[in-house]
């Protein structure tokens, strides 16, 4: 009975860092970093959702997680 449950602890540990990198990989949004190239997207969206022209480091939270959510449908 102790090598069953020694087996199984083994087994458990064993599996669980590949278990943890997979739920890691398929579940993380992707990465969003602003850059100069972005500059241009968030004017169309601006304009898309019919908002005030503002620059980027003017937006709110609320603004840059929209915009993130239009940005990963329009790529």
């Amino acid at each position: 009975m102790s090598k069953l449950i020694a087996s199984l602890a083994l087994a458990t540990c064993l599996l669980t860092p590949a278990a943890t990198t997979y739920a890691q990989d398929h579940h993380d949004p992707p990465a969003h970093v602003w850059n100069d190239s972005e500059n241009d997207h968030w004017h169309q969206f601006l304009k898309e959702t019919k908002r005030k022209d503002h620059e980027w480091d003017k937006a709110t939270k609320r603004e840059r997680a929209a915009y993130w959510k239009w940005r990963d449908q329009h790529k």
